[in-house]
């Protein structure tokens, strides 16, 4: 009986403390609902993470108001690992950490520069972590990314994670999820690209900016280009949908597509054991804007020539690119060493080791079929 009392009490009271941690947990008030993660690493070669999170002590004691936006607070600390560095958190604050609920991964200069192999470790291992967060470099430090504020306001993890997401309607922006950066780094394609931030001060307010895109060779940085060159990598990803493009006529007119479908297949063949890839873009497009105006109702001659001019300054421009990824920068960002290996496996374990070589001595074809859809309403001005 008296065996019988104990294991009773034994029983109840690991069941009352499992269900106490369990509650715990489930308060909001005792987590830490992270929005932003930014590493780094500093001269000590520990950590620093920074961390966003909303202020759920500030939140609770404030109006109910769903419509404003929830206050947050900016936390950093310092470990031998990322882990370490962001269970300290908890021993200061009382809170564990909430990271379902995070919108966006900064990776400062100090990260970006050696190989991020721990850091995409981690948030493979995490559970919580979700795969679907955007990652993002940043200039100089992450830190200084997710601790700025604007007035006595934070800009906020969200804000950022917006300015990305709108690469759907800008293709001068770069996304990358984490789940897209772990299948490149999981299927040996080390090399990637990410939108690059940067922090912004004017006439007193900050800002966080999406300065260009991060290209990088074996998970380090390599070259930074611009928000315009950024515009042919996402053609290259196929990723170029319901967004504006200009370029110049040949009567110092300038004239402004919306590309509103776009399609990019790429292919590639071994001659005289040399890869020759032929990329090819089919577009779709209505003419927004022309410099200057028109004196009467455009012809379909005139329709085909915009459309002509506009096939010939892609695909120059994306040779240019091409050019500069392999020749300049070294860095295979858009896969197509990894388009060697699945179409011809043979020759991809042959050259391996020297793929780098291979690339930047490789034939490239650009062919780009531009169909002008609509060109607005007929008109003659006077």
């Amino acid at each position: 009986m008296r065996k019988a009392v104990i294991v009773l009490l034994v029983f109840f009271t690991a069941f009352y403390t499992f269900n106490s941690e369990e509650i715990y947990k489930k308060d909001i008030r005792n987590r830490l609902v992270i929005q932003g993660i930014g590493i780094d690493v500093e001269d000590d070669n520990k950590y620093s993470v920074t961390i966003q999170a909303i202020d759920t002590n500030a939140q609770s004691a404030s109006s109910s108001d769903s419509a404003s936006q929830p206050p947050l607070k900016a936390y950093k600390m310092q470990g031998d690992t990322i882990y370490t560095a962001l269970k300290s958190v908890t021993e200061t604050e009382g809170k564990i950490p909430l990271y379902s609920q995070n919108r966006i991964i900064i990776l400062g200069k100090s990260i970006t520069e050696e190989n991020m192999a721990d850091v995409i470790d981690f948030f493979v291992r995490d559970v919580e972590n979700s795969s679907s967060v955007y990652i993002a470099a940043a200039e100089k430090t992450a830190g200084e990314i997710l601790e700025a504020k604007n007035g006595q306001e934070y800009i906020s993890a969200r804000s950022i994670e917006t300015g990305i997401s709108s690469y759907e309607y800008d293709a001068r922006i770069f996304e990358l999820q984490l789940f897209d950066l772990i299948n490149r780094y999981n299927s040996g394609t080390k090399d990637f690209a990410m939108p690059l931030l940067s922090l912004k001060e004017e006439k007193g307010e900050k800002s966080v900016e999406i300065s260009g895109t991060a290209l990088f060779n074996s998970t380090k940085y390599r070259e930074k280009i611009s928000k315009d060159e950024t515009v042919f990598l996402n053609i290259l990803y196929d990723k170029l949908n319901n967004t504006a493009l200009s370029y110049d006529m040949d009567d110092n007119k300038k004239v402004s597509l919306n590309i509103v479908d776009s399609k990019t297949t790429r292919t590639v063949k071994i001659k005289n054991g040399q890869p020759v890839f032929k990329i090819k873009v089919k577009m779709e497009a209505d003419i927004s804007e022309i410099s200057g105006g028109v004196s009467s109702a455009m012809k379909d001659k005139d329709i085909e020539k915009i459309a002509l001019l506009g096939e010939k300054y892609i695909e120059k421009e994306t040779k240019n690119l091409i050019y500069s990824l392999y020749e300049e920068y070294n860095s295979d960002s858009v896969g197509l060493g990894r388009l060697i290996y699945i179409l011809h496996k043979d020759f991809y374990r042959k050259n391996e080791k020297n793929l780098d070589s291979v690339l930047q001595n490789s034939i490239y074809e650009v062919e780009v079929d531009l169909k002008i859809r609509r060109i607005g309403h007929e008109f003659i001005m006077g």
